[in-house]
């Protein structure tokens, strides 16, 4: 299956959805930030709006910007199903503006390594400054680079998981990565394979380029950027982030 360079997501939305819609374990943490921020929520790439609608579900003023419209469109018809009202608008993060401040802008599920280069980074960084209220919070969920843990992923081939696909057929997800570190690169593979009501194997795939950032870049960013006393954890549970595994 051919791949729109414009939304890598198109081929694989409702294969994404369907795998993501039951990750749950950084809901928790989301919802307590989005209470401690007080006020509008902005999420950065909301994707098929997983995150974005437990905080409407909250009651939060929600508002989302993606550049896919297929995972938009799918997000749109779970809010319209379940009720609730959300703003979601196709807009790059690296060049949105808003008249609107908000008290909490996120960025879930490594989301930023979409973006390809630094300055990319330090715009989208400015643009979630520029968008918040005094005192707001900003809240990134990035992988750690750490090079042990990348060198054992290149070039293997790894079941990612099994889900109740979009046609109540079991799916299977697996993933390649292959990892530049001259260029802090990830190119992942995405296979999708499932068993259609004619018995025969399906597949579909997908590719799509990301950018790792180091701990030093990130922070370096943010402090161009105009943020301060980052608060930096291990895991969506706020466990505090061991220096070792850098």
């Amino acid at each position: 299956m051919a791949v729109n360079v414009d939304d890598p997501y198109a081929a694989i939305a409702q294969l994404y959805e369907a795998e993501h819609k039951y990750w749950l374990h950084d809901l928790e943490m989301y919802r307590s930030l989005a209470a401690r921020a007080g006020g509008a929520v902005l999420e950065l790439g909301c994707g098929s709006g997983r995150v974005l609608l437990a905080l409407a579900e909250d009651n939060h003023e929600a508002h989302g910007i993606d550049i896919s419209k297929t995972l938009l469109a799918i997000a749109a018809a779970k809010a319209k199903h379940r009720e609730l009202t959300v703003v979601l608008t196709r807009k790059d993060m690296r060049w949105f503006s808003s008249s609107k401040k908000y008290g909490l802008v996120f960025c879930a599920l490594d989301t930023l390594l979409h973006l390809p280069q630094a300055e990319d980074l330090s715009a989208t960084l400015h643009s979630a400054f520029q968008a918040l209220r005094p005192g707001g919070l900003l809240a990134i969920d990035l992988v750690n680079p750490n090079p042990d843990l990348l060198a054992l992923r290149d070039g293997v081939v790894r079941r990612q998981s099994s889900f109740i696909g979009p046609s109540e057929t079991d799916v299977t997800h697996f993933v390649a990565w292959d990892i530049d570190p001259t260029t802090q690169t990830i190119n992942t593979n995405h296979f999708y394979d499932w068993i259609g009501s004619d018995h025969q194997v399906h597949r579909c795939t997908t590719s799509i380029c990301l950018q790792y950032w180091t701990r030093d870049e990130i922070e370096k960013a943010l402090e161009v950027s105009g943020f301060t006393s980052p608060e930096l954890y291990g895991s969506t549970q706020l466990d505090t982030f061991e220096t070792v595994n850098e």
